[in-house]
């Protein structure tokens, strides 16, 4: 007859409850492992987006301020009767303006530290890095240059397409996934960087329209 006491019984079942007691603890584990490392790309990701907030607050008021110069909507010295002093100043908060822009370019430059090991060199996300850098680049110039940041179709009451490319870039970080395997922050093959370069062209054409070709003998009216 089966005894309840069977030593060999006893010693069975106690290395099977503890088997399965390990094995529970190392799904535990690796669960725990799991969600803290999702949580940590989460955080990273708020951070990210903070980021880009800042970047987004340091650059608008310079644009602003600049193109109403430009508009002469703002002249804070129009009473002023030394005409030259006036445009020395005019100047100089053109130039200050300048300086405020080449600064949130900078910011903007160090967010790749923080995209890639989130993205990889995900084209989506890229392609909307790539034609905000673009469009920085374009606003540099114009400032250098005296000429307006309106550009077509853009006025003082339309809205400001480079905050809905603000947007939308801000918004597909937060919807695509995080990469498995994040790579290391050396730049990409140049078969990669010509694609991402494509696609941010695409996107900043997208947003911002260049004037449409006129056909041969067509004049332009007024």
């Amino acid at each position: 007859m089966f005894s309840l006491w069977d030593p060999t019984a006893i010693v069975q079942g106690f290395w099977q409850g503890a088997f399965q007691l390990l094995a529970l603890a190392l799904v535990a584990a690796f669960g725990t492992l799991i969600y803290q490392r999702r949580q940590a790309r989460y955080a990273l990701r708020d951070e990210l987006i903070d980021s880009i907030n800042q970047f987004a607050i340091s650059l608008y008021r310079p644009r602003k301020l600049y193109q109403a110069i430009i508009d002469q909507t703002c002249d804070p010295l129009a009473h002023c009767a030394d005409s030259s002093h006036r445009e020395a100043r005019r100047l100089e908060t053109i130039y200050r303006a300048l300086e405020d822009v080449v600064a949130a370019t900078g910011q903007f430059r160090a967010l790749q530290v923080k995209l890639i090991p989130l993205y990889g060199h995900d084209s989506e996300i890229f392609g909307y890095y790539m034609a905000i850098w673009r469009y920085l680049k374009d606003v540099r110039d114009r400032m250098g240059q005296a000429e307006t940041l309106y550009f077509r179709g853009e006025g003082p009451d339309s809205p400001d397409a480079f905050y809905l490319l603000i947007d939308a870039f801000r918004y597909r970080i937060m919807l695509r996934p995080f990469v498995r395997r994040p790579p290391g922050l050396a730049k990409p093959a140049p078969a990669v960087l010509a694609e991402l370069r494509r696609h941010g062209d695409e996107i900043y054409a997208e947003h911002f329209p260049e004037p449409a070709a006129e056909a041969p003998g067509v004049v332009a009216t007024p």
